[in-house]
């Protein structure tokens, strides 16, 4: 791998077919290419299962790849994303947490499937496991196959309609708690980067409470930018890693072509200068 310096664009937050993205890991990798990212992750939700064809796809372009997945965790009853980077495949730990997560994730869809029954719709379990194919099964499955059957008339109005957290609140609480997968994974030479931060419900009070919390248990990266934040935003992450001497991340969150600044390599430029780069010691 080539040395920090000589990155050209960084991209550590994707996702691909193998979780809720739009393109298979060959594809994504292909697109990484194309916009002339030279760093890049691919962190499917609660799966490794797209890293190998993602990793040798990238060895054919020569592309620095970094084994990567987005865990779903709580804090405080708050779902939280946390990106875990530059691990081994091999490790037992992640796995584990890996693995449970999965069957949360199914075990949830059952859940989710019941509580539409009970708003008057079809079981419609069945069909979403089969529509989700190899990818993590979620709430994005039964979107498509309520616009899909007429009940809505986009993702947008099945989310407002049937799939909200308002809507769909007992299921909150099932991912495990951050302090445990913190403490799980620490000491193991990962990366452990809190996602997205300014996408929870939070006061800056609370998130740096979360902040505290998520470096005492083992945390070391906050993602200072996620695809198209303010800069306003951005500036106030940047702070926040310094003052919690964490690590800053950095990635599109891309999912898909879903408007013009979706893209891969493509968010909000950060002062590298200012704070401790996470990809900074990578070799």
């Amino acid at each position: 791998m080539p040395e920090a310096a000589s990155y050209r664009k960084v991209d550590l937050h994707t996702h691909s077919t193998r979780s809720d993205g739009r393109f298979s890991p060959t594809e994504l990798v292909d697109l990484a290419v194309e916009q002339g990212v030279s760093l890049f992750a691919l962190t499917d939700h609660d799966t490794l299962d797209g890293i190998t064809e993602a990793s040798q796809r990238a060895a054919e372009h020569e592309l620095s790849f970094i084994h990567g997945v987005e865990l779903s965790t709580q804090w405080n009853g708050v779902p939280l994303h946390m990106v875990a980077l530059n691990f081994s495949l091999d490790n037992t730990a992640l796995l584990s947490i890996v693995g449970k997560n999965q069957a949360i994730r199914l075990d949830r869809a059952r859940r989710i499937a019941d509580l539409l029954v009970k708003q008057g719709l079809p079981d419609l379990f069945d069909e979403a496991v089969e529509l989700a194919g190899e990818s993590q099964l979620g709430r994005p499955h039964f979107a498509t196959l309520l616009v899909e059957k007429g009940f809505v008339k986009d993702a947008n109005k099945a989310f407002d309609r049937y799939l909200g957290n308002k809507k769909l609140g007992q299921l909150r609480d099932v991912w495990p708690e951050l302090e445990d997968v913190l403490t799980a994974l620490s000491g193991q030479n990962i990366e452990l980067v809190l996602a997205h931060p300014k996408r929870y419900p939070l006061t800056v009070t609370k998130l740096k409470r979360l902040l505290g919390d998520f470096k005492k248990w083992g945390g070391t990266g906050l993602e200072v930018v996620s695809g198209n934040e303010r800069p306003d935003s951005v500036r106030l992450l940047e702070r926040l890693s310094r003052e919690f001497n964490l690590k800053a991340s950095v990635g599109s969150d891309y999912h898909g072509p879903f408007g013009p600044w979706m893209q891969v390599g493509k968010f909000t430029q950060i002062h590298e200068s200012e704070v401790d780069l996470v990809w900074k010691t990578w070799k």
